[in-house]
């Protein structure tokens, strides 16, 4: 029986490996991890509706402790106001980088995927699916093919049970993920990509801010890759 663990943080690209994984494993299990982000509350409610959506067994685990050092290092994604950017910043590697730098989690994917290798580890194995994909992977070193390679080294030994990390969006940008997306029929208007956002419309849709670096890349690659996009902004994003 093929088993896996999709670690859940309720974006375009979690949702993605979620519907994938829903397609090309026998067991299901959605991991969301809290350490006191701003959009923790929101990234719940969006993993408890894709639980019931997919029908997929959910898993909340809170690390104190994650919260701790990040607000140690002083990241913004933890209590603090995230950069406002435009589409024509992201075109700047420095504006890139800068942002990367200030939402930067002390060592969250390697905490992260720690945590669902000790679940599938319990469970006698499986596969941890990531969200890493080649956009993010420009500016978080913690998103590339290398990061994945040495982590399943590490994994070797660090388990009793066969686990691994298989990142099936590694290869794509925001516009591919936006194409895949669309040819699972994912309902990716209920998924929230936003560090800052402004709660839930009526009919249970996250309402992004529009203004974050999330917001723009989400947006962006909606747009340019299927033509449209049914999130819901308070501020829309140019592109």
């Amino acid at each position: 029986m093929k088993r896996a663990v999709v670690l859940f943080s309720g974006g375009l690209d979690s949702t993605a490996c979620l519907y994938w994984a829903k397609k090309n494993y026998d067991e299901v299990i959605m991991l969301t991890i809290n350490y006191g982000s701003n959009e923790e509350k929101v990234t719940n409610k969006v993993a408890e509706f894709f639980s019931k959506e997919l029908n997929v067994p959910l898993r909340i685990v809170r690390l104190d402790f994650l919260e701790e050092f990040s607000k140690l290092r002083g990241t913004t994604l933890v209590g603090g106001e995230t950069p406002k950017v435009t589409a024509k910043d992201l075109e700047s590697t420095e504006v890139a980088k800068e942002t990367a730098k200030s939402v930067w989690v002390p060592a969250r994917n390697l905490v992260l995927i720690a945590v669902a290798a000790s679940l599938l580890d319990a469970l006698g194995g499986g596969d941890i699916v990531v969200g890493f994909n080649a956009e993010e992977g420009a500016t978080f070193p913690d998103n590339t093919p290398e990061f994945v390679e040495r982590m399943n080294e590490m994994l070797k030994y660090g388990t009793m049970a066969e686990v691994r990390v298989v990142a099936p969006l590694i290869n794509l940008d925001k516009k591919g993920i936006a194409k895949l997306l669309k040819e699972l029929g994912a309902k990716y208007e209920y998924s929230n990509s936003c560090y800052m956002p402004q709660g839930f419309t009526e009919d249970g849709k996250p309402i992004h801010c529009g203004e974050c670096e999330s917001c723009v890349r989400r947006h962006r690659g909606l747009i340019e890759s299927i033509g449209e996009d049914r999130t819901v902004y308070k501020v829309k994003p140019k592109v």
